[in-house]
């Protein structure tokens, strides 16, 4: 068994504000200990995986900001690491149709998600794929169903765990570690609780990977981007020659799930968003 594991880190267990998501000088403690609560999470994934296969192949994503989250020296040998992944294909780099399976730990919604606990879609406020709306764990979804591989497993706040089964399949196995309350309060399992809940639902999606289908589309695809500001809507409308929708909107066509997927990371990428 071949397994793809994808990690963002806005959906692990006992996370809910800012400065855990990365070093910040006001809350000092708070990134190291997240990072701790992120690798448990994803060891739990990780021993899951290897309860159903002791010898599945298993590459692990670090998708999150700077990539260096999770303790990853802590993995057992059946694991590789893809390092620096926001260079290239961001949340799923190396995933093909090698893959038997991908699994989510970590996920968040988007912004127009209610109580989707610190909600964001990379920078912009929507994306969609033939009128759906994804969130992040969504979109490497749809990569990874051009590929036939399906998501069997996903990890996060309730409201985004729901989301993702009722907009990709019900079968999908889901661990709720928390319940948001707005986009920066939680009530959240205790690490012991929700270590236990990721394990036996990657487990559970894996043992019944053959029942959940892979996510796909018909070709070809088009795709609206929602940015938050319209000088990054007007760069890309000027830049590649998209249509321009609204003062924020655009959209462009591409042939499938894997041109959809890489053509919206490019122009996220060569329009990053203004603050004031």
């Amino acid at each position: 068994m071949k397994i793809y594991l994808s990690f963002d880190m806005e959906g692990c267990t006992g996370t809910a504000i800012r400065g855990q998501m990365g070093q910040d000088a006001s809350v000092p403690e708070a990134f190291q200990r997240a990072k701790r609560l992120a690798t448990d999470d994803v060891l739990a994934a990780i021993e899951g995986v290897l309860e159903v296969d002791p010898n599945a192949e298993i590459l692990f994503n670090d998708g999150h900001s700077t990539n260096m989250n999770v303790f990853f020296e802590e993995f057992p040998g059946n694991v590789s690491v893809v390092l620096n992944s926001r260079e290239l294909y961001d949340e799923v780099f190396g995933l093909d149709d090698s893959f038997d399976a991908l699994i989510c730990i970590g996920a968040h919604g988007h912004p127009l998600l209610s109580n989707a606990v610190l909600c964001h879609n990379w920078n912009v406020r929507e994306v969609r794929f033939n009128g759906k709306s994804l969130t992040e764990a969504c979109m490497n979804a749809s990569l990874a169903g051009y590929y036939g591989v399906p998501l069997v497993a996903v990890s996060g706040d309730e409201a985004t765990v729901n989301y993702i089964k009722g907009n990709i399949s019900e079968k999908i196995s889901g661990a709720i570690v928390k319940k948001g309350f707005g986009r920066y309060m939680a009530i959240s399992l205790t690490p012991k609780r929700s270590k236990n809940l990721i394990r036996e639902a990657v487990k559970d999606g894996l043992r019944r990977m053959n029942e959940i289908s892979a996510l796909t589309y018909d070709n070809p695809i088009t795709v609206e981007i929602d940015y938050p500001d319209q000088s990054n809507a007007h760069a890309v409308h000027h830049f590649l020659g998209d249509e321009l929708l609204s003062a924020t909107k655009i959209r462009f066509v591409a042939e499938n799930a894997r041109d959809a997927y890489f053509g919206f990371l490019t122009r996220i990428k060569i329009s990053t968003p203004r603050t004031y």
